[in-house]
């Protein structure tokens, strides 16, 4: 299968061929589209794999330039995008699917398989013609069950020719299937890759004239054989124990994936030592180009010369980084490459921002390469995970394969355990987000799990399914600190509204209050009072500049001072109320004393609530509480009607 790569990273693309290759793909790279439509027009192609990101006529574009001009081929979109936009565009304009970088390599090679299924329908695992079997999934050959070791090159042809078996390929077409655009072969390694291959046949029993010479032509699987296609009906023969030798091939099949496993490791750390050098230099850039853009701050962002090459540099690292599995580092360059995308002039705190992202960079690399020696091989299993984990734990098979498909359309991973032993062995080598616990078979442990995972550090969340509906079990779940509860019946896609309410909830930001009072003794005792981990707390002494912290702020809650010069909280809150983006913020005012004409003007403007100087000590910490713990279920319930309506349309 030959494929075109469009990407002006060249590193990228030098790790890409090198583990494509080792799949047996051909693969041409150009940088752009201009040398791109040269390729198409020149060589034949099974599928194209598009960066967005490119010099000149970026993909989206040039994908709808490809469609217009009757190119058909399976196109897969790279891009270190992932909004939804950005995929609308991609999809709408032609692509066939859409890859987000850091991507893993496994991914990408099962959406490459997937997009060249599609194209070759029906879709078949393996080939055969007589005795010669093709296994395209692990590819692999057998000849009379007999496992053959074949070079890549060796591998290419016999595919080539199983898939057009009555077809005579000529030298020039074999180079053209077979051979890079930068090191085609002269006829005579041709032959000799021919040769190699009749003898490998031979040597496991086949005819010497298998892949006959038509004289004056080409080449072509001899017609004495017969070609059968075989999918997924293959597997229920050998369930059946109706196919001889299967059992040795199945083992031979196992050491081939391994050994291709270890090959693609070793791969990959080759790769980072041939990348290391470089890596670290594009790091050093973005640190001095960022400590630039902090000296000439003054000036426009957008004007700066280096913001450009700072952008592509920061691109280009997520997908280098992604591609070598080190999904933690590619991850914090992603969101340097945000940070340098939406905003046309950084503020000191941004430049901040960003410098701290490049230091964290650079000190993840190093520790990994001081730990291990092999940067690759240590920093895996520190990858900061780009979706949510949950582990469920429960005997039903089919209901937890069903979770596992909706999650990945839902943006979360589902990990599963059948049982509560091995799922605390899970829980400590995975350390889930959440966890979703059948306590049927053993209701007693189970809660004593529940209760564990809320004495951790930080605590994990756990859902509880259940039979049972009584009272007592309910009760006995709420005092396991279970988040919630769930009796069956209930659906894959319920379970999934509440685990996804339930991960944002642990996963949300700190509550933000506003304090607007006028004297600044006050504000700071207040700020002593409601000192608290969960809460941001800006303080306003100037009602002039009220509007304006709003704004910047967007607080969850509202504390204003009754009586102030100039303004006073009543105008304040008018302000507030007649605005409908602040409907629903809660009001608390502060008042030296209160009476009943107090109650009714706070009340008629739109106030919450109010609390009087003398109790603040006994009264604030739980009305604070109270309403904030009040917005958070109006937003759970907005949420919960969201995912809702989100689930009926999957």
């Amino acid at each position: 299968m030959r494929i075109l790569l469009i990407e002006d990273d060249e590193r990228l693309s030098l790790i890409l061929v090198n583990i494509l290759g080792k799949q047996n793909y051909l693969i041409d790279v150009v940088k752009n589209s201009e040398e791109a439509l040269q390729f198409l027009d020149t060589f034949s192609y099974d599928l194209l794999l598009l960066d967005i990101v490119l010099p000149g006529l970026d993909g989206i574009t040039f994908c709808q330039q490809l469609r217009c001009r009757g190119v058909n081929l399976p196109l897969l979109l790279l891009t270190a995008r992932d909004e939804t936009t950005d995929k609308v565009k991609g999809l709408d304009a032609g692509a066939d699917d859409y890859l987000v970088k850091p991507f893993s390599l496994d991914e990408l090679c099962a959406r490459i398989r997937a997009l060249l299924r599609r194209r070759n329908a029906p879709i078949i695992s393996e080939l055969k013609w007589g005795h010669l079997c093709l296994i395209l999934n692990t590819n692999t050959v057998t000849y009379r069950d007999i496992l053959l070791q074949l070079t890549a090159k060796e591998y290419a042809l016999l595919e080539l020719f199983i898939r057009y078996p009555r077809r005579v390929f000529t030298p020039d077409q074999l180079i053209e299937r077979v051979w890079c655009f930068e090191a085609p072969p002269t006829e005579s390694t041709i032959r000799s890759h021919i040769r190699g291959l009749r003898n490998k046949l031979k040597a496991a029993g086949g005819s010497a004239n298998l892949i006959e010479t038509v004289y004056g032509t080409g080449y072509r699987l001899n017609q004495i054989e017969e070609i059968s296609v075989v999918g997924e009906e293959r597997s229920r023969f050998v369930g059946a124990g109706l196919t001889e030798g299967i059992p040795t091939i199945g083992v031979e099949k196992l050491d081939k994936i391994k050994d291709k496993e270890k090959e693609t490791l070793a791969g990959l750390a080759q790769s980072w030592r041939q990348f290391r050098l470089s890596i670290f230099e594009d790091i050093d850039f973005l640190k001095s180009a960022i400590a630039s853009f902090g000296i000439a701050n003054r000036e426009p962002f957008a004007t700066t010369s280096l913001l450009p090459q700072a952008m592509t540099t920061a691109h280009n690292l997520v997908g280098l980084l992604g591609s070598l599995s080190l999904a933690q580092p590619a991850q914090i360059c992603r969101e340097i490459e945000k940070l340098l995308l939406e905003k046309n002039q950084l503020k000191p705190k941004e430049i901040f921002q960003v410098s701290n992202l490049i230091e964290t960079l650079r000190q993840i690399l190093e520790e990994s390469e001081s730990n291990g020696g092999n940067c690759h091989e240590v920093a895996s299993p520190q990858i900061a995970r780009s979706h949510p984990l949950v582990l469920t734990i429960n005997p039903n098979i089919e209901f937890t394969k069903q979770l596992r498909q909706l999650g990945n359309n839902w943006g979360i991973q589902i990990e599963s355990s059948l049982s509560l032993s091995d799922g605390r062995k899970q829980i400590e080598n995975l350390h889930p987000d959440l966890i979703i616990l059948d306590i049927d078979p053993n209701p007693e442990d189970s809660l004593k799990l529940v209760n564990q995972l809320n004495s951790r550090h930080p605590p994990i969340p756990a859902i509880v399914l259940t039979t049972r509906g009584e009272f007592c079990d309910r009760l006995a779940a709420s005092k396991a600190e279970a988040v919630a509860f769930l009796r069956t019946p209930f659906s894959p896609e319920e379970v999934l509204v509440i685990s996804k309410q339930v991960l944002q909830n642990s996963s949300s930001l700190s509550d933000k209050i506003l304090v607007v009072y006028e004297d600044p003794n006050f504000l700071s005792l207040l700020q002593t009072n409601l000192n608290s981990q969960n809460l941001q707390i800006t303080t306003l002494s100037n009602p002039q500049q009220f509007w304006d912290t709003l704004e910047t702020t967007v607080p969850d809650l509202l504390i204003l001072d009754l009586e102030m010069p100039h303004f006073n909280g009543i105008d304040l809150c008018k302000v507030v109320r007649n605005d409908p983006h602040w409907y629903e913020l809660p009001i608390l005012f502060i008042s030296p004393d209160i009476d009943r004409n107090i109650l009714e003007r706070i009340v008629a403007v739109g106030a919450d609530d109010l609390i009087v100087k003398s109790e603040l000590n006994l009264e604030l910490h739980p009305r604070v509480f109270s309403h904030l713990h009040r917005v958070q279920r109006l937003k759970k319930i907005a949420e919960l009607r969201r995912c809702t309506l989100v689930g009926a349309n999957l």
